[in-house]
């Protein structure tokens, strides 16, 4: 509940736990590029050993990449040099996420920007390839990550305007 102000004294605008909150916030949404990767480089790694099962936060790019390789290399259960192409794509697209999430840590607008159209092109692929499940968890996290870009753009302006 919200006090009266009777005094002419402006209400602060900074309030340090409406800042603390928004910090949080902020942060929140940036780690999620960091559990897509993990998640992703997980999923890459279960399927270059032979595993049949994966997480459903990861990305579909880095699945398809997988497959793509695999099927190019004739479908070969050894460890081939197929697979290691197959791992760096998958690092090269891991690592990316992850700098989003360096980035969006640091209330850089454009990394929260850039990851999300990128994950939001993978919730895409998803629903082109009938993952509904893995889609409906894009959207999860792309809700949260927008809330981090939006408390973002209000802690950039907030710090502009002191």
């Amino acid at each position: 509940m919200e006090t009266l102000n009777l005094t002419d004294e402006p209400k602060d605008p900074k309030d340090p736990k409406e800042e603390y909150d928004k910090i949080n916030q902020m942060k929140g949404g940036a780690h999620w590029f960091y559990w897509i990767a993990a998640l992703s480089l997980i999923n890459s790694a279960i399927f270059l050993f032979g595993g049949d099962w994966s997480f459903f936060a990861g990305l579909a790019i880095t699945q398809l990449a997988d497959a793509l390789v695999y099927e190019l290399s004739g479908a070969t259960s050894d460890f081939s040099i197929a697979k290691f192409i197959a791992l760096a794509i998958d690092l090269m697209i891991a690592g990316l996420f992850a700098l989003c999430g360096v980035f969006a840590s640091r209330m850089q607008i454009w990394a929260f920007v850039i990851g999300i159209i990128l994950y939001a092109l993978d919730g895409v692929l998803i629903l082109l390839l009938g993952g509904f499940l893995s889609a409906g968890f894009h959207v999860f996290a792309l809700i949260m990550i927008f809330r981090g870009l939006m408390a973002a753009r209000e802690l950039n302006s907030a710090e502009s305007s002191a």
